[in-house]
C-alpha cells in the first residue's frame, strides 16, 4: 500500500482528537450557560450547511486542481475555526465560527475519503474505509477524553485542537505525495448526482443525523437526566469506543457479505438499540448500550460509502464521494436541531423513541424496495 495510504490514515486518528474534542464541549458550555435548545440546536447545525454546499465543490476541486492542496486548506481552515471558538459566549460570531469550520472539515473528510478508496479494490475496500473510520474513532475518543479540560478554562479544549490540527496540517505538507485521481486531463470527467443507487443517497443522510444529533443529544440528555459532566464524557467515550471496537470486525464483515443486506440488518438492530436509554437510564446500562450503537451507527456510513463506490467507475470516485458527504451534511443539518428540540419535548422518551422508528421503518421500506427491483 502507498505511503499516502498510511498518511491519510495517520493524519485522520490525529485530527479526530479535535473532532471529539470541540463539538461536545461547545454543546456543554452553552448547556451550562441556560441556552435554548433553539440555540444549541441551530449552532451546531451551521456547521454542517457548509458540507452540503461545500462536498460537491470538493470533489469537482480535488479532480481539476491539487488533493494535497485541498487536504492541506481543509486542515488550514478547521484549525483556525476550533481557536475561534475561544470566542463561544459571542453567539452571532460563534454561527459564523461554525460555518468556517465546516468548510475545513468537509474538505478534509472528502480528501481523505478519495485516498482511502483510490488505493483500494473490491477485495480490500470494505475493511480500508472501516479501518479509515476506526482509526478516526480512536482519535474521537481520544478527543472526548480531554473535554474534562474544560474544568481548567474554557478556552483550553479550543486551543488543544487548534494546536492539534495545525501539527496534522504540517505533517501532511512536509511528507503527503499528490496523486492525480482524474485519469481523462483534457477533460475532467462528471458523473450524476441522480445516478448513484438510492442507498446511496439515504444511508448518508441517516448516519449523519445521528452523528451530528447524538453528539448534541448525549450532553443534554445526561445533564437533564442529572448524570454529571464526567459521567456524560464516559457516554461520549464509550459511544466512540463502539466505533472503534466494533465497526473494524464490520469492515471484514462487508467484503465477505452483499453489503446492501448488511445495511438493512444494522438499521434493524439500529431500531431495536436505540429505544433502550428510553427504558432504564442506569449509568452501568447506558455506558454498554452507547457502546452498541456507537458501532453500529458508523457502519451506516462505511458500508454504505463501500457499497456506493464499488457501484462507480474509479475516475468517478471523487465526486462520487463528494455527493456522497454532500448527503452526510444534509443530514447533519437536521440532526443538532431535532434532536435537541426532541429533548426538550421529553429527556427521557423524545429522542430515543422517534430514532427507534425511524430504523425500523428504513429497514421495512429498503427490504420492499430491493423486492421491487429484483
Amino acid at each position: 500500500m502507498h505511503k499516502n495510504f498510511y498518511l491519510a490514515l495517520l493524519g485522520i486518528g490525529i485530527g479526530g482528537i479535535g473532532f471529539g474534542l470541540i463539538t461536545p464541549v461547545t454543546v456543554l458550555l452553552l448547556e451550562q450557560n441556560k441556552a435554548p435548545a433553539i440555540i444549541t440546536g441551530s449552532i451546531t447545525m451551521v456547521g454542517y450547511l457548509s458540507v452540503v454546499i461545500f462536498s460537491p465543490v470538493a470533489g469537482l476541486l480535488i479532480n481539476k486542481y491539487n488533493l494535497k492542496k485541498v487536504l492541506g486548506t481543509g486542515l488550514f481552515l478547521w484549525s483556525i475555526g476550533a481557536l475561534a471558538h475561544i470566542f463561544w459566549y459571542i453567539i452571532p460570531l460563534l454561527y459564523l465560527i461554525k460555518f468556517l469550520m465546516g468548510i475545513g472539515g468537509t474538505l478534509i473528510f472528502v480528501s481523505t475519503e478519495v485516498i482511502i478508496n483510490y488505493y483500494s479494490d473490491e477485495n480490500n475496500r470494505g475493511k480500508n474505509v472501516n479501518l479509515y473510520a476506526v482509526i478516526l474513532s480512536i482519535g474521537i475518543a481520544l478527543g472526548s477524553i480531554l473535554i474534562w479540560t474544560i474544568k481548567i478554562a474554557t478556552w483550553l479544549p479550543f486551543v488543544i485542537g487548534a494546536l492539534v490540527m495545525l501539527s496534522v496540517f504540517l505533517f501532511q505538507v512536509i511528507f503527503f505525495e499528490d496523486i492525480n485521481v482524474n485519469h481523462n486531463n483534457s477533460r475532467i470527467a462528471k458523473i450524476s448526482f441522480t445516478s448513484l443507487p438510492l442507498l446511496s443517497i439515504i444511508a448518508p443522510a441517516v448516519y449523519g443525523f445521528f452523528e451530528s444529533s447524538i453528539i448534541v443529544v448525549i450532553p443534554m440528555y445526561g445533564l437533564r437526566n442529572l448524570f454529571n459532566v464526567n459521567q456524560v464524557s464516559y457516554f461520549i467515550a464509550s459511544f466512540v469506543t463502539g466505533g472503534i471496537v466494533l465497526l473494524y470486525f464490520i469492515g471484514f464483515i462487508s467484503d465477505i457479505i452483499n453489503r446492501q443486506k448488511l445495511l438493512l440488518f444494522i438499521f434493524f438492530l439500529l431500531s431495536n438499540l436505540l429505544i433502550l436509554p428510553s427504558i432504564y437510564n442506569n449509568f452501568i446500562f447506558l455506558i454498554i448500550t452507547f457502546f452498541l450503537i456507537g458501532g453500529m451507527i458508523p457502519a451506516i456510513y462505511t458500508v454504505g460509502l463501500s457499497y456506493t463506490i464499488e457501484k462507480v467507475e474509479k475516475q468517478f470516485i471523487a465526486q462520487a464521494n463528494g455527493y456522497y458527504i454532500m448527503m452526510y451534511g444534509i443530514g447533519t443539518i437536521a440532526g443538532p436541531f431535532i434532536g435537541a428540540l426532541l429533548v426538550d419535548i421529553n429527556k427521557q422518551f423524545g429522542f430515543w423513541l422517534f430514532s427507534a422508528i425511524l430504523c425500523f421503518l428504513l429497514f421495512a421500506f429498503f427490504r420492499w424496495y430491493g423486492k421491487q427491483n429484483s
